[in-house]
């Protein structure tokens, strides 16, 4: 074990040099992005596995290497995550898995969302007035803590996919949690962050990430033996063993002891957990680029904008000619988010509650009639449309929500089944709550706070059993039937914005994986351009040729791209230098 820990601190030597310096926070972005870029992360085998963290990475390349499938390696890494990376994913969350069974010849969707308890109201994070809670507020109440999915999510796939034994894939987890890893920036940037996030914290976040008011030393091993007793558990008993049993008695206990804070959180049941369930859904599919792009449906809206997004600006930019180095581009790019983003936002909720019209509102004729409205409002606010068969505006349009603590993992083994996979707890460390060493997750602020607007019912209104909309969208890309690129990346709100460049960038460019990973984002919400700041690579072109109509926003934009592609016989993968992510791979 000495020997075993000394390597892992030899490893992480070069992280402890690293500056760790506090960005500021940012209601879009909180989490940042990493100063200092490194160069890209790549690598190019026949098996490749890209993680937002290098532990993460090395522990799912050796599931690969003994063995495993795809989701033998996306066990791991996730687990690893929860240990390493608690500040945007972990056990306590929940998430969207996009797969490719290369045997099958399947591609699947496992939402592994959170639910709302049954004990939820629509008005759960309104104040006194039926106003709604300041954001920050918001997402440190037990009321903002959503039945969790992402064990159950990777029980399931596990269970269909897996090769190896379901413990030995959750060991990596429990030896850093168990001995210690040195932290990194990152984490101890995130650290402070929420240490300033301006909401009191639980005794045990305090406990455990602040310790005497301060953050964990960079230089001493960081332990968090809660979370280690409970991977034990679940590699003994398996996934449902978070959901019954006397890890789910722990996990009840911990959140309805915070009724005692909070009286206005009713509380969980032993059913809430017993009764949750993974739902496999029909991936969203559309040609764009000259490929076949699919994504996750709803419940999640990421999808859904991201292919909208792509359609709306094939209507209005010849991208067969197109390259990077052309403003107009941009500009349109730029546009179509933000028209996609009104429709996504309007329509998108859970479909328990009916269907959500997503073949409608990529409708060639309805994607041209939108792209014409965009085309003639010289940049006022986009307003959602009518989709064909529909015929009012059923439901009250509702501010934009906020979603950061995301992680991304894309995985392709050597048989050729691919994993892209996002997860996330939510805001910067969830809720701030841990139980059994989890941080649990504040998901359900991504409900609309109210859940009427002018006298209509919002769509992604908050109701027990739901599954709060989301903005994740892994993706898979196919040519003639074969997959030929996975990606995926945190980003909240801003996902579909990120993804539709990387993929125009990938796709429509034809630049390579470093490339489409490092080049500058852009992300327009509402009437503001946003444009990144000190980007990895740098812009094209001035940025003063994008004559916006309004003066741009310059800010960091903290995406974690996770991409893989194929070219010639093998696969490239590809790490968003803008986080600690790497790629390895296979001979």
């Amino acid at each position: 074990m000495l020997r075993k820990l000394k390597a892992l601190l030899l490893a992480l030597s070069l992280w402890s040099t690293l500056p760790a310096s506090a960005a500021p926070i940012s209601r879009d972005d909180p989490e940042s992005t990493d100063t200092g870029h490194k160069g890209i992360s790549t690598a190019r085998g026949s098996a490749v596995v890209v993680t937002a963290n290098p532990l993460a990475s090395t522990a799912a390349l050796a599931a690969l290497k003994n063995g495993g499938s795809a989701i033998d390696a996306l066990v791991t890494a996730q687990a690893v995550l929860a240990v390493v990376e608690p500040q945007s994913s972990g056990l306590a969350g929940g998430g969207f898995l996009l797969h490719w069974d290369a045997t099958q010849r399947q591609l699947a969707v496992l939402d592994g969302r959170e639910v709302a308890p049954e004990r939820s109201r629509p008005g759960d994070l309104l104040d006194a007035a039926g106003d709604p809670l300041p954001w920050r507020q918001a997402t440190s109440q037990a009321n903002a803590i959503g039945i969790p999915g992402t064990v159950a999510l990777l029980w399931k796939a596990h269970q269909n996919h897996g090769q190896l034994p379901w413990a030995q894939s959750l060991q990596p987890a429990i030896r850093l949690a168990s001995a210690g890893f040195l932290p990194s920036p990152r984490l101890l940037r995130s650290i402070r962050l929420a240490q300033r996030f301006g909401v009191a914290h639980s005794p045990a976040f305090q406990a455990l990430y602040l310790p005497g008011g301060q953050p964990p030393a960079a230089d001493h091993p960081f332990r968090n033996p809660a979370l280690a007793r409970t991977l034990k558990l679940l590699a003994r008993k398996g996934g449902p063993a978070f959901y019954q049993g006397p890890l789910a008695e722990q996990i009840l206990s911990g959140v309805n002891a915070l009724q005692a804070s909070e009286p206005n959180f009713r509380g969980w049941s032993s059913a809430d957990l017993s009764s949750y369930a993974v739902v496999r859904r029909t991936p969203l599919c559309s040609q764009q680029l000259q490929h076949r792009i699919c994504t996750v449906p709803p419940p999640s809206s990421g999808g859904l904008a991201l292919l909208q997004t792509l359609a709306l600006l094939n209507q209005t930019t010849n991208l067969a000619s197109s390259s990077a180095a052309e403003p107009q581009v941009w500009r349109q790019l730029a546009f179509a988010q933000a028209w996609a983003d009104a429709d996504r936002l309007y329509w998108v909720h859970d479909p328990i509650d009916g269907a959500v019209p997503s073949a409608a509102l990529l409708d060639p004729a309805y994607v041209a009639y939108r792209a014409r409205t965009m085309q003639s409002t010289n940049g006022a606010r986009p307003t959602p449309g009518l989709p064909p068969g529909i015929d009012r505006f059923p439901y009250g349009r509702p501010d934009q929500g906020i979603e950061q603590g995301t992680s991304q993992i894309t995985i392709v083994d050597a048989s050729g089944n691919i994993a892209s996979y996002t997860s996330s707890v939510e805001t910067i460390f969830g809720s701030r709550h841990l139980v059994g060493g989890m941080v649990m997750n504040n998901q359900l602020t991504d409900f609309a706070f109210k859940p009427s607007i002018g006298g209509k019912p919002v769509a992604n209104r908050r109701l027990p059993g739901r599954r709060p909309m989301s903005s994740m969208a892994p993706t898979l890309v196919f040519r003639n039937g074969e997959p030929v690129l996975a990606l995926g990346s945190p980003g909240g709100r801003s996902i579909p914005h990120l993804l539709s460049r990387v993929l125009l960038a990938s796709l429509g460019w034809n630049e390579p994986p470093a490339r489409a990973v490092g080049l500058p984002h852009l992300s327009r919400r509402g009437t503001t351009l946003v444009l990144e700041s000190d980007p990895p690579l740098p812009w094209p072109f001035p940025l003063q040729q994008l004559k916006s109509e309004a003066s741009p926003r310059r800010q960091s934009i903290g995406s974690g791209t996770a991409l893989i592609q194929k070219i010639g016989a093998g696969w490239q993968g590809a790490a968003d230098p803008r986080r600690e992510g790497t790629a390895l791979a296979l001979p």
